[in-house]
């Protein structure tokens, strides 16, 4: 295996922006852009060099979404042009990415629990990853890279502004009051699932809802390549160092059967297996670089094609493996064996003008792809969207019909309880599933609470106690009623150490929050989209 993390080699690197920020908080909308255009493609809109519709930029913004919160970080879903401005600003200020080792660290610390026995929570991290985008390993492994590389790089940026940050001793009492408190709540779930209104297709409706939204339903482009693969390499033979070493050998801990907690010394005494793989890769490395430097050098982008015959005999003299890639859509890019995922799909932004991508490392050698044919994306009739602009209605439809429903619930049993009812019998009378969680903090509202596009902790504190809340939508599709029942602030019992630490949190969101407001300042928001 060549390496964990896959990469792109070369001289002439094409910046594909990741958008992503490891925040403390929930990130508010950069200029207030909601991102609704900028998520469901269409004519290019650009921003800061960015075409904001690019499904492979739609598509590098959602994986951070994912990975954000796979490892416990929230993320404004609809806070693109922000992860662009932010981006912007760290390449301005010259923000290198972190190294190698560094990517490695950090992955570690981001999958690997504080109290977790497992010092290598990596392993397992990835595979769930894997399984919940359905791709390859290496494929995981390289886009959590870039999650990572471009976190780094943006925080490092926001530091640079915003300083250390400060917080007042009141602000800090009052966030750690807020955090301690404990609210013991009644909930009253009155659950999608159970609900069957009925909904009769009307296709006049559902064609001038088509038509409304016809974006939504954009057809995307599609490609056809050839992926170049040349194996030829020449053998590495300068000094290999411990960290390199020790590297590996996390990489190929499981091969090796390296223990949890003695990779280190495990692999330093394999060092001879383990050198025989970190050359073969600096050969590759090596041969990567080579292969760039030529094609930059004898086939320029700006000047040769794809089908000259010159690169062909080029190619030939290689003696490079040819693999054709059927036509895709270049928001789905196929899984080739022995071509890296990450080529295909910036094979998926090739055109006339940029026919083919830079050189990529893999275990069959150096590869890049050539662009065969690109069909541009299209607006559909309705007859070839007509599957799913019947199921996009009636989704809206049993949405609508949903909230309906339950804005009566919730007028019913605010209703009741100012009469002197109580909560639970209003819901048992509407048939609702009662429960009442453990203690909680509005900082740490049970999952089953979480709203789809509100803060439920917020609207716990808003309605108070003995109140109710108006309905919420839960993220897994329900609608819960929310009856505070007590708010305990228990006796202060935090350390000093415990102080200096939340203060040194709250500091730290208020650099964060200051590096905001000075990105405003800095990149100027994009115009409007034409």
């Amino acid at each position: 295996m060549i390496t964990w993390l896959q990469n792109a080699t070369g001289k002439h690197h094409r910046l594909i922006f990741g958008f992503l920020l490891v925040v403390i908080v929930v990130s508010f909308v950069f200029y207030g852009f909601a991102g609704r255009g900028a998520l469901t493609g269409g004519p290019a809109y650009m921003y800061q060099g960015v075409n904001l519709n690019d499904p492979a930029v739609r598509k590098r913004f959602n994986d951070a979404l994912f990975f954000g919160q796979m490892t416990g970080q929230r993320m404004d879903p609809n806070g693109l042009v922000q992860r662009v401005a932010e981006l912007a600003l760290a390449d301005g200020l010259a923000i290198p990415a972190p190294s190698a080792v560094e990517i490695r660290r950090i992955a570690r610390e981001m999958t690997t629990a504080a109290d977790s026995k497992n010092n290598d929570g990596l392993n397992q991290f990835l595979e769930l990853a894997a399984k919940q985008l359905d791709a390859s390993d290496l494929d995981v492994r390289a886009r959590f890279e870039t999650y990572i590389k471009d976190t780094w790089r943006i925080q490092k940026a926001l530091g640079a502004l915003a300083g250390s940050g400060h917080a007042t001793a009141s602000q800090i009492k009052r966030i750690l009051d807020r955090e301690r408190t404990k609210w013991t709540v009644d909930v009253a779930t009155f659950s999608a699932a159970g609900f069957k209104p009925d909904v009769k297709v009307d296709e006049a409706k559902v064609k001038e809802a088509f038509n409304t939204n016809i974006e939504d339903y954009r057809l995307p482009a599609r490609v056809a390549v050839t992926a170049v693969t040349i194996a030829s390499t020449v053998a590495d033979t300068a000094p290999v160092s411990d960290d390199e070493i020790i590297n590996m050998g996390y990489n190929q801990a499981e091969k090796f059967k390296f223990e949890t907690g003695k990779v280190k010394e495990q692999a330093l005494a394999k060092r001879a297996e383990l050198e025989k793989l970190v050359r073969a890769e600096r050969a590759i490395t090596n041969l990567a670089g080579q292969i760039s430097d030529e094609l930059a050098e004898k086939f320029p982008v700006d000047t040769a094609k794809a089908d000259s015959k010159e690169l062909a005999a080029w190619i030939k003299a290689k003696d490079a493996k040819i693999t054709t890639v059927a036509a895709f859509d270049v928001t789905a890019a196929p899984s080739v064996a022995q071509v890296p995922v990450e080529a295909l799909r910036v094979a998926g932004e090739l055109t006339e003008k940029e026919w083919r991508t830079e050189v990529y490392r893999s275990e069959a050698g150096a590869t890049f792809i050539l662009l065969n044919q690109r069909t541009p994306d299209r607006l559909p009739t309705f007859d070839e969207a007509k599957t799913k602009a019947v199921e996009a209605w009636k989704k809206s439809q049993f949405n609508r019909l949903l909230a309906e429903e339950a804005n009566k619930l919730a007028k019913g049993i605010k209703d009741d309880v100012a009469a002197g009812k109580t909560f639970t019998d209003s819901a048992k009378a509407r048939k609702l599933v009662l429960t009442s969680p453990e203690a909680f903090s509005v900082y740490a509202v049970p999952e089953a609470l979480n709203a789809a596009n509100e803060n439920t902790g917020l609207l716990i504190e808003a309605a108070g106690v003995g109140k109710v809340t108006s309905p919420i939508r839960t993220a897994n599709g329900d609608y819960v009623f929310i009856r505070p029942a007590k708010a305990d602030l228990p006796k202060d019992g935090t350390t000093a150490e415990e102080s200096r630490l939340f203060a040194q949190r709250i500091s730290q969101r208020n650099a964060y929050f200051t590096g905001i407001g000075l990105v405003q300042d800095i990149v100027p928001p994009p115009a409007e989209a034409k």
